[in-house]
Order: C-alpha cells, then sequence, then structure tokens
C-alpha cells in the first residue's frame, strides 16, 4: 500500500507523543554496508554479538532527527557521514506490513520502523515489550571509521549478510569467509567462534520486507 494516495505527512507527525525515538544508519560504501558491534555476551553455551545500526535514541539537545544521527555517527566511530535523501520512505509496522510514502520536508528517510524488544528475529512476538520508532537514514562515510564509546569493534556486510544475519544467528567465521570485514579495537578482538546476530531496526526492516529485503539493500548499495 502507498501512503502516497492520501495527504502527506512529515517525518515527526507520523510518530506518536511520547513513544521512545532512535535513529539508525544503513551506512554503504563499495557495495557494502558498515555495522557497530556490541561487546559479546554469552546465552547457553553459545556466545553472541549483537550487529547493531550505527545510532541510538534521541536527546535533549539536538535540534532534529537528522542532528541526533550525526551526534551517533561522531560518537560510535568517530567520523561524520553524508545522510542520503531517499524518493519514498518504507513505514513499516510488522510482517507484510509496508508502506510505501513521499514525506514532504528535508528529512526523507530510508525507512520509519516501530518494532518491539525481546525475542532474538522476532520484533513483533507477542511478549515482547515497549514499542519504539526508529527512523532509519541512508548515509555515506566522509572519513575513515574506527570503533569508539559502546562499540568495540565494526564490521562491513554484503546486502546478502545483512538479510541472512537478521533471520537467523550466523558464525563470525562463515561472515569473514564470505566477505565481511571487521573494524577492532587492538586489545578488544571478537571471538571469532561467536555467532552474530542483526538486531533492532535494520532486523525489523529486513523480516518486515521479507523477499523484497534484499532487492531494497542491493539497490541502496548499487544506487548512484
Amino acid at each position: 500500500m502507498a501512503l502516497d494516495d492520501r495527504e502527506p505527512q512529515s517525518l515527526l507527525a507520523l510518530i506518536p507523543a511520547g513513544m521512545f525515538v532512535g535513529t539508525s544508519l544503513i551506512l554503504r560504501q563499495g557495495g557494502r554496508f558498515l555495522y557497530g558491534v556490541r561487546p559479546p555476551h554469552a546465552e547457553g553455551r553459545r556466545q553472541i554479538i549483537e550487529l547493531t545500526g550505527i545510532g541510538g535514541g534521541m536527546e535533549e539537545e539536538d535540534e532534529s532527527l537528522t542532528a541526533g544521527v550525526l551526534r551517533e555517527a561522531q560518537e560510535e566511530m568517530g567520523c561524520g557521514v553524508q545522510l542520503l535523501s531517499c524518493r519514498q520512505t518504507a513505514i513499516v509496522r510488522g510482517p507484510d506490513r509496508v508502506e510505501w510514502a513521499t514525506l514532504p520536508g528535508a528529512e526523507r528517510p530510508a525507512a520509519v520502523v516501530f518494532r518491539r524488544f525481546g525475542r532474538p528475529h522476532e520484533p513483533w512476538h507477542p511478549t515482547n515489550r515497549g514499542e519504539a520508532c526508529l527512523v532509519v537514514f541512508w548515509a555515506e562515510l566522509e572519513e575513515q571509521p574506527q570503533p569508539a564509546m559502546e562499540l568495540p569493534a565494526l564490521i562491513w556486510l554484503t546486502p546478502t549478510q545483512v538479510v541472512e544475519t537478521a533471520r537467523r544467528d550466523v558464525l563470525l567465521t562463515q561472515l569473514l569467509a564470505s566477505g565481511a570485514t571487521l573494524l577492532e579495537r587492538t586489545l578488544e578482538p571478537m571471538p571469532r567462534a561467536a555467532w552474530a546476530r542483526l538486531t533492532d531496526s535494520q532486523e525489523a526492516l529486513v523480516l518486515a520486507l521479507g523477499d523484497n529485503a534484499l532487492p531494497f539493500y542491493q539497490a541502496l548499495a548499487d544506487r548512484c
């Protein structure tokens, strides 16, 4: 369904009052996308590393969603980014519940994702908690990134790997063997036997898009 057939809504008008709002970046370079890597944690006998889009919650000093995501880019990887405008924005509310809108104004992200937090790879499971709105911008790097603050590593993934890690846990060794690249702090190497899992807004975006997820990310990777 397209929202274009109705009165266009601004980006902020799509977000209910009082809801948690965060940002994320689909950050591309050379046909791949850059994600943050959180510290490993144990789940039973397995070690899990969560992959997350660069971004985070809005703070009081942020004058706009754009200002918030640019601040997060500096904090999490120590460099600036160039935000790219999307002609259409995916409005994501659940599996197969994706609408497309041409938003008025200067802020035209790739997606606005409504999701809940709880079970891995099931962002809308009934037992999950706390609905949040995550605004996902499309961007390119302006400088060389480095892990900073709470992220001990960054990882470059192909579009196929983005989709794969959203749907299931994948061994880090397998990702590296199939084209992923890690940027690590010298004293904090990631355990190669850990399982990698895409989380948060882009996990939900992939799962909601279903069979259209890979073409969506591939188009963003290839678009001039």
